[in-house]
C-alpha cells in the first residue's frame, strides 16, 4: 500500500493517476479499481459499494458488498486506486472507515497493491507514506532566483495555462511569473488558479495583489500553504461579479455533476433568470470554478472538491443566496425527476435508466435532505419508492441501492402503518426476490400483508398485490400450488391498469405472462405475449421490448418450437447488450443453454450453461433461486448428464466459463443449428477427413496437404469426395464454407 500525501492543491491525485496508468499498460498490467471518494459522505455505508463498481461488479445480490469485493481481489493482480481519504479517516491512525476496510482487504487478497491519496496518512499495516511536494519553482538550483530565466515545473504549469485563456508569458516576463510561482509555493492549483485570471489581470497585479502578499509572507512555511490556497479561492472570489460569485456558491448544492436544467431549477428561487444561467456557467468555466464533460450529447458540469469546499463556506454566510432554499429547490428538482421517469418510464426507458443512474449523487442527496426534516421525511420515502419503479438500479446491476434507500426510508418514517409504508415495504419485498433472497422477502412480505389487514387494505395496495402474486410464482416449490400465482397475477396487473402508470402496467404484465408460459398453455400465454409485445412496440422502449422478446422466447421453449424459442432469446441478448442492461443477460443466455438441450446438443447446452455461470457471477444473479428456473435448469442438466455422461457434460460447462463474458455471449449468438450442424458433421468424419477438411479450409493444395499428411494426392482428393458425400454438401466451397463459418462466429 502506498499513500500519496500532501496538502490540497498539490497535485496528488494527478500524480496517482500517472502511475496508475504506467501499471495497467503493457503485458503485465494490473485490473485496476478507481475510486473518488471526495463525494462520499463519512456517514454513508457505501464505500465497499462503490469499490465493487469500480471493478465492475453489479450488487443484484443480497450478497454484502465488502464479501462481493473480496471474492473478486483474492485470486487476482489487482491495483485499487483511493482517491480523497482523508474525510473517511478516523481520529486515530487506523480508524475510520477506509483503514478498516483496507485492513480487511489487503489480508485476504494477495495479490492486491494499494494506491491512496490523502492529506493524512491512513495508519494501515504495510503503509508506506510519498510526501507529495509542489512544483520545483526554481528557488533550489540558483542563487539569485530573481534573475531566473530557466523554465522550471511551475512555471511550465504556469506558461500552460495562461495559454488556454489566451495569455503568451515570454522570456521578458519569467522573473515575475517565478516570483508568482514562489509566493504560491508552487502548488500546482493555486497556479492553475492565478493563471485563470490573467485574462482579467496581469502578472504584476496578482504578485502585487496587497491580501495575498500579507497572507503570503505571514505565518509559518506549512500555514502559508495552506493559505496560499485560500488566497487564491478569495482571490478568484473578488474577481467574480455578484452573479457569478453566487452561481458559484449555489452549485455547490449538488453532488457528482449537474446539466443546465438542473442548474436553472435552482436558480429559479434565487432571483437568477433562466437565461442567465447558461452564460453564468460558461463564466465559472472559463474560470476553471467548473469543469465541463459531455454524456450521451448532454453537457454536464462539475466542480473541483477544494472548490466546491469553499462555496460551501461561501454560501453558508452569504447574504443574498439562501442556502435552505437552495439545498430544498435542489431536493425538489430531484424528487420530482424520480416521479417522472416511474411515471414516464415507457416512452424512452432506457434514456430514463441511464439519466437517473447519472444522477444517482444527487437523487441520494435529495432523500437525505428530506430524511433530515421530520415535516419532509415522508417524501423521502416516496423519492425511493419512484427511483424503484424506474427500474434503473436492476438496468444498472445495482439493487442493492435501491434496498438500501428503501431501508433508510422506512428507518425514518417508522410509525403506525400506513399505505405508503406498506407500499415501500412490499417493493423492498420485491427487490429481493428479484435476487432470489427469500428468506429475506418472507419477514418483508409477512410485515406488510399484516399491517394491510389491519387497516383493511389487502386488496387496495397495487405494490403488495404484484409481490405477493411474485413470491409465490418464484418461490412456491409444489408446483400444484404455484398455479395459485396465476390469478394473483391477473389480479396485480389489473390493479396496475386501474393505476394508469403504463410502466408498472407492463411488469404486471411481463410476470403475469412468464408465470403462464411456465404453468398455463399455449393458447393461453401466446395473446398474453402479443398484448405484452403490442404494449411496447410502437414506444422508444427498448428494454422492454427485449423482456416481450424473452417471454415470447419462453413460451416457445416451453410449448413450441424451441429452435424459434433460441432465436427470440438471441434477439433479445442483442438488444440487452446494446443498451448495456446487465440484468437481462443471465436469462436470455439461460434460455438459449436449456434450448439447446431441450433440442438434444447436450455439448453445446453445457458450454452455454458455463457462460451463464461467468455471466450471473459478473452481475450477481442467480437464475436457479427461483423455483421455475430451477425446475427447467435442473431437467436439462440432468438429461445432459444422462446422455453425455457426468464427467464430460461437466467438462463442457467447465469450456464455456473458461471464455471471456463477451466471447461466452458471442458464443450463446451463433445461429446454433450452425454449431448443432457443426458437431454433427464431424462425428460423422473420420480423423483423416478433418485433417483434410480443416487444411483445405485453409486454402492449401491438394499436393501441399499430401505432402504434410504423409500421404497421395489422390488420397486427399478421395477424403473430400467423402467428407461431401456425409455432410450432403455438393461442392468444395460449400465443404470450406461449412467448416469456417460457426468458428469464424464463435471467435
Amino acid at each position: 500500500m502506498l499513500t500519496f500525501v500532501g496538502p490540497g492543491g498539490v497535485g496528488k491525485t494527478r500524480v496517482a493517476e500517472r502511475l496508475v496508468h504506467a501499471a495497467t499498460d503493457g503485458d503485465d498490467a494490473f485490473e485496476c479499481g478507481r475510486v473518488h471518494l471526495a463525494e462520499l459522505l463519512d456517514s454513508e455505508d457505501r464505500l465497499a459499494s462503490v469499490i465493487a463498481q469500480a471493478f465492475g461488479l453489479h450488487e443484484n445480490s443480497a450478497v454484502p458488498a465488502e464479501k462481493l469485493v473480496t471474492e473478486h481481489l483474492r485470486s487476482r493482480r489487482t491495483l485499487l486506486l483511493l482517491d480523497n481519504c482523508e474525510h473517511l479517516v478516523g481520529n486515530r491512525p487506523g480508524s475510520g472507515p477506509v483503514p478498516q476496510l483496507l485492513r480487511r482487504l489487503l489480508r485476504a487478497a494477495p495479490g492486491l497493491r494499494v494506491l491512496a491519496t490523502s492529506q493524512i496518512r491512513l495508519g494501515v499495516e504495510g503503509e508506506h507514506l510519498l510526501q507529495v511536494p509542489p512544483l520545483c519553482t526554481g528557488t533550489e538550483e540558483s542563487a539569485d532566483p530573481e534573475a531566473l530565466t530557466t523554465v522550471h515545473e511551475a512555471l511550465r504549469l504556469l506558461i500552460v495555462r495562461a495559454r488556454s485563456v489566451g495569455v503568451e508569458i515570454t522570456d521578458a516576463d519569467f522573473p515575475v511569473a517565478n516570483r508568482l510561482c514562489r509566493m504560491l509555493d508552487g502548488l500546482p492549483l493555486a497556479i492553475e488558479l492565478a493563471a485563470s485570471q490573467l485574462d482579467v489581470m496581469s502578472l504584476r497585479s496578482i504578485v502585487e495583489h496587497p491580501d495575498l502578499l500579507e497572507l503570503l509572507v505571514d505565518g509559518p512555511a506549512e500555514e502559508a500553504r495552506h493559505r496560499t490556497l485560500r488566497t487564491m479561492l478569495e482571490l478568484s472570489q473578488k474577481l467574480l461579479s455578484r452573479d457569478e460569485q453566487r452561481m458559484w456558491m449555489l452549485m455547490t448544492v449538488f453532488e457528482g455533476g449537474f446539466d443546465l436544467t438542473s442548474a436553472q431549477a435552482v436558480c429559479a428561487g434565487q432571483e437568477i433568470s433562466r437565461a442567465q444561467v447558461q452564460p453564468l456557467l460558461s463564466q465559472l468555466v472559463r474560470k476553471s470554478l467548473l469543469r465541463v464533460t459531455h454524456q450521451d450529447g448532454v453537457t454536464r458540469y462539475q466542480m473541483l472538491h477544494v472548490i466546491r469546499q469553499f462555496g460551501h463556506e461561501l454560501l453558508a454566510v452569504a447574504e443574498d443566496a439562501s442556502p435552505t432554499r437552495a439545498r430544498q429547490d435542489h431536493a425538489d428538482f430531484f424528487s420530482d425527476l424520480a416521479r417522472r421517469g416511474a411515471e414516464l418510464w415507457l416512452d424512452g426507458e432506457v434514456e430514463w435508466m441511464h439519466r437517473l443512474l447519472t444522477e444517482l449523487p444527487n437523487l441520494r442527496a435529495a432523500q437525505r435532505h428530506f430524511l433530515a426534516h421530520p415535516q419532509q421525511r415522508l417524501r423521502g420515502l416516496e423519492l425511493a419508492i419512484n427511483l424503484t419503479r424506474t427500474r434503473c438500479h436492476i438496468f444498472a446491476g445495482q439493487m442493492n441501492d435501491a434496498r438500501r434507500m428503501l431501508t433508510l426510508a422506512l428507518q425514518a418514517n417508522a410509525g403506525p402503518p400506513s399505505p405508503e409504508l406498506i407500499g415501500a415495504t412490499s417493493m423492498l419485498t420485491w427487490i429481493a426476490l428479484l435476487q432470489g433472497q427469500h428468506d429475506l422477502a418472507k419477514p418483508l412480505l409477512d410485515r406488510a400483508e399484516r399491517d394491510a389487514a389491519a387497516l383493511g387494505l389487502q386488496d387496495a395496495i397495487n405494490p403488495l398485490l404484484y409481490a405477493s402474486a411474485t413470491s409465490i410464482f418464484l418461490c412456491e416449490r409444489d408446483p400444484a400450488l404455484a398455479r395459485e400465482a396465476l390469478p394473483a397475477l391477473e389480479r396485480a396487473e389489473q390493479a396496475f391498469q386501474r393505476g394508469g402508470n403504463a410502466g408498472d402496467t407492463f411488469m404486471g404484465a411481463l410476470f403475469r405472462a412468464m408465470a403462464v408460459a411456465f404453468m398455463g398453455t399455449r393458447e393461453q400465454a401466446v395473446p398474453l405475449c402479443d398484448r405484452l409485445m403490442a404494449s411496447v412496440k410502437d414506444s422508444d422502449a427498448q428494454w422492454s421490448i427485449s423482456w416481450a422478446t424473452w417471454t415470447r422466447g419462453l413460451v416457445e421453449f416451453v410449448h413450441g418450437s424451441v429452435h424459434r424459442a433460441i432465436t427470440l432469446a438471441q434477439t433479445a441478448l442483442r438488444i440487452q447488450r446494446q443498451i448495456g442492461d446487465t440484468w437481462g443477460l443471465t436469462w436470455s443466455t439461460w434460455l438459449i443453454a436449456v434450448g439447446a438441450g431441450k433440442l438434444g446438443d447436450h455439448e453445446l447446452a453445457g458450454r452455454v450453461l458455463g457462460v451463464v455461470n461467468s455471466v450471473q457471477q459478473d452481475s450477481t444473479t442467480r437464475v436457479r433461486n427461483m423455483q421455475p428456473f430451477m425446475r427447467v435448469d435442473s431437467q436439462i442438466r440432468k438429461h445432459g448428464c444422462h446422455v453425455l455422461g457426468e464427467d464430460r457434460f461437466e467438462q463442457a460447462i467447465g469450456d464455456g466459463e473458461s471464455l471471456t463474458v463477451e466471447d461466452g455471449l458471442t458464443l450463446a449468438l451463433t445461429p446454433v443449428c450452425d454449431m448443432h450442424r457443426m458437431r454433427v458433421g464431424e462425428e460423422l468424419l473420420t480423423p483423416k477427413e478433418r485433417q483434410v477438411v480443416e487444411h483445405i479450409a485453409q486454402g492449401k493444395r491438394y499436393a501441399e496437404i499430401g505432402d504434410e499428411l504423409d500421404i497421395s494426392d489422390r488420397t486427399v482428393e478421395v477424403h473430400v469426395r467423402n467428407a461431401k458425400r456425409k455432410l450432403d454438401l455438393p461442392s468444395k466451397s460449400q465443404l470450406i464454407a461449412w467448416f469456417l463459418e460457426p468458428r469464424r462466429a464463435s471467435a
